[in-house]
Order: C-alpha cells, then structure tokens, then sequence
C-alpha cells in the first residue's frame, strides 16, 4: 500500500472527535474536534475541517480502532498505520471502495480522482475528491487581523512556509537574509515594530496558532521563541 501521510501538525481528537459532514453542491466538508493533547497550538475544543472539492463519493462508517487492530477493514495496520489522514497511492477504489458509499456527483470526471481516508476513533472516513482543504476552524485569524492590520507576523510566517520545511536556527537566520532581499529592510524594520507591540500585548503566544496555519511540522512553543528571538535580535543595519 503506498500512501501520503497529509496531516502534518494536527489530528481528529483521539476519544470523541464528534465528526459531522456537511454537504453543497460537488462539496463535502467534515467537521471535527481536534486532538489538545499532543499539540501545544491546539486548545481544548478546537475544531478543524477538511474540505473536498469535485467530489464523487465519501463514505463515513465502520470500521473502529479496535475492528482495525483486530483486521476487520480491508487494509491491515502494516499497510496503512491507523490514526492519521492518507492520500493512497495507486488506490484501487473502483473494486474495493465501500459499498455503503454515498454518491454525491455521478457525472463527475473520474480520471483525476484522489482516494482520501482518515481514521478517527469510531469511524473510517473515505473520500473520492479531485482536491482538498484543511482549515483550523478557529476566529484567531479575525482577532489577530482587528488589532494588527498590517498583517506583517501573518506574512512574515507565511513566506517562512513557503521556503523552508523545518523549523531549525540555521533555517530562520537564512530566511532574515531571504526576508530582507525580497521585501527590504524598511519592511523588515517595520515587522521589528510590529513583535514589540504583539509582545507589549502579551499576544505573542497566539500566534503559535497561526504558524501552524501554514502545516510546518513540528513547530511548537521552543520553536516559536527560536523564531522570534533571531527574528527582534537581527540587526538589519549590518546588511
């Protein structure tokens, strides 16, 4: 079985994620709790929600974690390890695929689909979808936007994201320099200005939330105070 682990930074809640799906149009999104207990940037009663576009069927039953274990699904644990979000690979749907499926859009193209599962504690979720979305379904965002609107940590994180995988010191000292030449150092003054006012504000711990946002695993509290100490140390003067 080859198969893409795609929740990075997050999981369902392991004892009672409470999985709701809504449905619009060639839509589908699932709701649930996400887990606290693992990760420092979850609070508790956290929800999250995956999304699927173009979708042609899903599918939201048996089988348990303990029916898993026990080889009662289709797929035994050494093929494809319980408890986390997959993408399969090479996915034999149309012979194996549930038969309690729910068939949302028959007409839809079926060459490009993609064969998403998850398994939570009660339930196996499976989905056949063209693409997909994960959003924390937290207002934090909005909070964060209302009282900082130039937005200069939310970018700042981002464009981290998009340039690095790992949250390492030899990473964030090489993305100030990156920083700098693609935004300038009036720029790079400015987001200075900005931390000592989310500091001032005691909101710094928030944005723990939003780093996380942007899927870079393993970011936590040690890693976030890493970041932000190069980041207000960086003396953009020298450059």
């Amino acid at each position: 079985m080859k198969y893409i682990k795609l929740n990075k930074n997050w999981n369902a809640e392991p004892n009672a994620p409470d999985p709701v799906i809504s449905e619009s149009d060639q839509s589908i999104k699932l709701t649930f709790l996400l887990n606290s207990f693992v990760y420092q940037h979850i609070d508790d009663d956290d929800t999250g929600s995956l999304e699927f576009f173009e979708v042609y069927a899903y599918r939201l039953g048996s089988t348990n974690d303990e029916g898993y274990f026990r080889g009662q699904f289709r797929f035994k644990n050494e093929q494809l390890p319980w408890g986390q979000f997959y993408e399969l690979i090479d996915s034999n749907w149309k012979k194996d695929f549930p038969l309690d499926m729910v068939i949302l859009n028959d007409a839809i193209n079926k060459s490009n689909l993609r064969h998403f599962i998850f398994f939570l504690r009660d339930e196996t979720f499976e989905c056949l979808a063209v693409e997909y979305q994960f959003k924390f379904t937290d207002k934090i965002f909005e909070k964060l936007e209302s009282k900082y609107p130039k937005g200069s940590l939310n970018h700042y994180f981002a464009l981290f994201a998009s340039h690095f995988d790992k949250p390492t010191l030899n990473n964030y000292k090489s993305f100030n320099d990156l920083y700098i030449r693609m935004e300038g150092k009036d720029e790079f003054s400015n987001l200075q200005k900005e931390l000592q006012i989310i500091k001032t504000n005691n909101d710094l711990d928030l944005y723990l939330k939003i780093v996380n946002y942007f899927e870079i695993e393993d970011f936590g509290t040690e890693q976030l105070n890493e970041m932000i100490k190069v980041l207000e140390t960086y003396n953009v003067e020298n450059k």
